[in-house]
């Protein structure tokens, strides 16, 4: 996480950014169509398996052209290491937070509330994220996830069957992770555009 523009270090944080949305892209993706059990004759998990292929073949590219780019790897400074120190930091809090609400949730009786509950948590973790990594699209991705769950918990105090709400918020959450994928992929391309690869 390096300051310093360095294009094999951009590169990695290309990858690195990708290899996550793939991962969460894939998990929301499941999570839907697990609850929804076809009622939407598979339409979310064909569309984001689609998606994540796309990411996967991109992955691969960015991965090859990374070799080919000749810089040093430059060593973290200390702006570096704090904002390490920071993202481990509220990725610990944001666990605590899901195990404390599953919890309380399940001990009263609301488990149903879970899913968006668990997606409002995620979405709020982008915001103090953003400020720290200093990306906005963190803050994007935070209000729009946010605004699913939101949803979420609407649709279930309306009593909306779990399945659906889990379906909805699911493909709502996999939709903002595969849209921040789509700008890494750009991101990337311009990368070995600039290169010269």
């Amino acid at each position: 996480m390096s300051s310093v523009t360095n294009p094999k270090k951009e590169f990695e944080d290309v990858l690195g950014g990708l290899f996550l949305m793939i991962a969460f892209t894939l998990v929301w993706a499941v999570i839907s169509e697990v609850a929804l059990r076809g009622r939407d004759y598979w339409g979310i998990g064909v569309l984001f398996a689609m998606v994540t292929m796309f990411f996967l073949v991109s992955y691969m590219q960015f991965y090859s052209a990374s070799k080919k780019v000749k810089g040093e790897t430059i060593p973290e400074s200390v702006e570096d290491k704090a904002k390490s120190k920071w993202f481990n930091i509220i990725f610990i809090v944001e666990g605590v937070a899901i195990f404390v609400v599953v919890n309380v949730l399940n001990n009263t009786g609301h488990g149903n509330y879970f899913i968006s509950c668990f997606a409002l948590i995620v979405g709020l973790h982008f915001f103090p994220l953003g400020k720290i990594m200093e990306r906005k699209a963190y803050y994007f991705m935070g209000n729009f996830i946010s605004l699913g769950a939101i949803l979420g918990i609407i649709l279930t105090s309306k009593g909306f069957p779990a399945y659906e709400v889990t379906g909805i918020v699911g493909a709502w959450c996999a939709l903002a992770t595969a849209a921040y994928g789509v700008t890494l992929v750009r991101r990337g391309k311009r990368l070995i555009l600039h290169s010269g690869l």
